[in-house]
């Protein structure tokens, strides 16, 4: 399943969030990262990711929340989308 994490963390972290390597995309067991962005008018970091489980999920994330906070949305593409809920909507 597809998953964008938004990653806040605090001004006076930003150098920590570097020499820790935000923005390298090596790839953690069961996770695959589809991409990244860095926010430039702010302090956040988003990132598109695919996780086989909610264990794989987790363990992503748990290594940097002692840096910020990662808000975690389940996505899904568009098309894909539109036609789900065409779907559910006929059943209604």
């Amino acid at each position: 399943m597809l998953f964008m994490a938004i990653f806040s963390y605090a001004p006076e972290d930003r150098n920590l969030v570097i020499e820790r390597g935000m923005g390298v995309t090596e790839q953690t067991s069961g996770v695959v990262v589809k991409g990244e962005w860095f926010d430039i008018s702010g302090h956040r970091v988003f990132r598109l990711f695919e996780a086989e489980d909610d264990v794989h999920l987790a363990s992503s994330i748990f290594g940097w929340t002692d840096l910020g906070v990662a808000e975690i949305i389940p996505v899904m593409e568009t098309e894909k989308a539109l036609k789900l809920l065409k779907r559910i909507g006929k059943k209604s």
